[in-house]
């Protein structure tokens, strides 16, 4: 097993997903590739802090974002400082590397017309499965990872409350997300026409597919012409919390952030808060 694999599965023992640990991989390839092209080896113990800085202002001349390459210096730190508990390398070079200043965007979530178009897309040409599947995503905030590892049995639905149990958030941590009257009598209706055991099944008997979800809800994206994720669908559920007054711990727990900071983005003002603030003062 070679070193990168290795580190690879530290990464998934922690609770990372399989999508973000492939993520930090191809950081790694990248770097090393870099390091091998320019020093002939691409040995981590030979690795230096010159050679961490000298790599980030490579992506800095090849116009690489901020944000991009903080991240490639996340990636590698992470793999250094496992390396270094390993027993792999004897110090972690990108101790004291400083990462490049950034500023951070509200994240991107749908304005009401463009949530407006993609309802009525999904209602006039969704099955009761796709109908469903959008409804949880946006009015529970779940991950699309966990929405499609859900079970029957995890959804409890009664006349005026109800609940869908996420058994393997980020992290490993499980949490209960309320559903709204709304939730309750789409998926209460679409749980009739089910007798399986996933809330979503995929085609060869076991849960759909993360791939699979996210092609459906680029459809229906198609068909209303708007950009939609998964990930901006709970963008959108998290933002609609901050903006009806709730209280960024309540968003917090709902949403299964870790970090406070993470939910405070969604008081930020977007693109459309910023214009409608200033046609407040305009004169025509």
């Amino acid at each position: 097993m070679d070193i990168l694999t290795s580190f690879k599965n530290s990464l998934l023992a922690r609770g990372l997903s399989p999508g973000t640990a492939e993520i930090y991989a191809g950081h790694l390839r990248r770097f090393f590739a870099w390091v091998e092209g320019t020093y002939g080896e691409p040995d981590p113990a030979a690795v230096t802090p010159l050679d961490v800085a000298d790599y980030r202002r490579f992506l800095q001349n090849r116009n690489r974002k901020p944000a991009t390459v903080n991240n490639a210096l996340d990636a590698i730190g992470s793999f250094f400082a496992w390396a270094k508990e390993a027993g792999i390398v004897q110090s972690d070079p990108t101790e004291g590397v400083k990462r490049l200043p950034e500023q951070k965007p509200a994240p991107k979530w749908l304005s009401r017309r463009e949530l407006g178009a993609l309802v009525r897309a999904v209602q006039k040409y969704g099955s009761r499965r796709d109908q469903a599947l959008v409804t949880l995503l946006l009015h529970t905030g779940l991950r699309v990872s966990e929405a499609v590892s859900l079970r029957v049995q995890d959804v409890v639905i009664r006349e005026r409350s109800g609940h869908v149990a996420v058994r393997q958030g980020k992290g490993g941590k499980y949490r209960e997300v309320p559903l709204n009257a709304t939730a309750r009598r789409t998926l209460g209706e679409y749980l009739a026409t089910l007798s399986g055991e996933w809330l979503f099944p995929g085609r060869s008997g076991g849960p759909m597919t993360r791939r699979t979800a996210e092609k459906t809800l680029a459809k229906y994206a198609r068909l209303a012409g708007v950009e939609a994720t998964p990930h901006r669908l709970r963008h959108t559920f998290c933002k609609m919390l901050v903006d009806a007054g709730e209280s960024l711990d309540r968003v917090a727990v709902l949403a299964g952030h870790e970090n406070m900071n993470t939910t405070a983005r969604y008081t930020r003002p977007g693109r459309a808060d910023l214009e409608a603030a200033v046609e407040k003062i305009a004169w025509e």
